[in-house]
């Protein structure tokens, strides 16, 4: 449903979601934190050697070491909301979709045939003709249950590696309409620019290591907090190869530059909170649909909409096999690898973008059996929800699950 508001523009009844690359910008090309980080030359962009220090991230260790359930018979789908517009075989540069789909495609290939032939992925693209708002997702999402419901599947797990902002902010005079429109001519225009913020300071300050958090209010110095993922680190203390990584001295924190960063206002904005798609989710009876997203990667607290939903798994980001917190992820339920993946392309990428689908495949793993190994409360298994304690996901099911 569409209105028109008093000032002509649309008001719509959902929300509008944005893939990484377009917060600053496209993602091929830059290395900031934001649109998830390329690794240029092997290099991490704090120059780090990626393979040299560990920090590939291994598919092939990542389902040895953290499937937590043993697969069963049970047919399951994936559905990976996202842009496919662009496979990069022609003119356009590989849309952020084709790169969640790559990480999958890794993920699954390290399964046995006989485990594999139980996934099934399905694309449900947000930027078609009807696409990039909440309401209009919905309709496909919901063909797409019903259709698999058809062939007798009736245990889904949604991966959403974007993020929600507002249609509209009248503060910000911000319209979403005005910036695809815009975007249609510069297409490397980056949200953080169309609404007058200056794209190179967010890019210093994601990343700047002396920042711990970026929220609306400023920035946390890192030794005023725990060194995120600490927690995780301490889960593998009985790793060998596991270090504690120290706090950076926070001498000379930049200053928090609220017009720059007004971009948080779209963010975090209470109006997210409710949307169609969430009622859709919190509606459904008769099928088993666990809905999971990636956080984010702003450095925040608490992750973005949709991942903040109660109702949705929120995936925070490590570097390498688990090794530790990756720089410029937001926290969430759970962390596991996201940093740094080889891509066909030959470059190494990082996002919670890529760390999503890790915990999406795992869990329809888990679903393959006829009782979780989680159990069910209500239609989706008991995960950690709403502690933003950066919890390995074979963690958080052995504390929440009882196992």
């Amino acid at each position: 449903m569409t209105l028109v508001g008093a000032q002509g523009r649309s008001t719509v009844a959902g929300n509008c979601t944005l893939t990484p690359d377009q917060v600053l910008g496209q993602a091929f090309s830059g290395t900031a934190g934001a649109e998830g980080e390329t690794g240029e030359a092997g290099l991490t962009p704090e120059g780090e050697d990626i393979v040299a220090e560990g920090l590939d991230t291994s598919p092939e260790w990542i389902i040895k070491t953290l499937l937590y359930a043993e697969p069963g018979k049970e047919q399951v789908a994936i559905l990976v909301i996202d842009d496919f517009s662009s496979d990069g075989t022609g003119d356009l540069p590989v849309s952020h979709g084709w790169l969640v789909w790559q990480v999958f495609q890794q993920l699954i290939g390290q399964l046995a045939p006989e485990t594999a032939e139980l996934i099934t992925l399905q694309q449900v693209n947000i930027a078609d003709d009807a696409g990039y708002r909440s309401d209009l997702i919905l309709p496909q999402l919901q063909a797409a249950l019903e259709d698999f419901g058809a062939r007798g599947i009736s245990r889904f797990v949604l991966n959403m590696s974007f993020v929600f902002i507002p249609c509209e902010d009248r503060e910000l005079d911000f319209d979403f309409a005005d910036f695809t429109d815009a975007r249609q001519d510069n297409a490397r225009l980056s949200l953080v620019e169309h609404i007058g913020g200056d794209p190179d300071y967010v890019r210093s300050i994601l990343k700047d290591a002396r920042v711990g958090y970026i929220d609306e209010n400023g920035l946390t110095p890192l030794d005023q907090e725990s060194p995120r993922g600490s927690q995780s680190l301490q889960s593998r203390s009985n790793r060998s190869d596991v270090s504690e990584i120290p706090p950076t001295p926070t001498r000379n924190v930049p200053d928090f530059r609220e017009r720059d960063l007004s971009v948080l206002r779209l963010f975090n904005s209470t109006a997210l909170q409710s949307d169609p798609l969430r009622d859709y989710l919190r509606g459904i009876r008769d099928a088993i649909v666990v809905p999971v997203a990636s956080s984010g990667n702003f450095g925040q607290r608490q992750p973005f909409y949709p991942a903040r939903w109660p109702e949705v798994i929120s995936v925070s980001a490590n570097e390498g096999d688990d090794l530790r917190f990756w720089l410029h992820s937001n926290n969430g339920d759970v962390s596991v690898p996201g940093a740094w993946f080889l891509f066909e392309d030959g470059q190494y990428r990082a996002g919670t973008s890529f760390a999503a689908p890790v915990v999406s495949l795992l869990i329809a793993l888990d679903l393959t059996q006829s009782e979780p190994t989680c159990g069910n409360r209500g239609n989706a298994p008991m995960l950690a929800r709403g502690s933003y304690d950066n919890a390995l996901l074979a963690d958080a099911v052995s504390q929440y699950c009882g196992r």
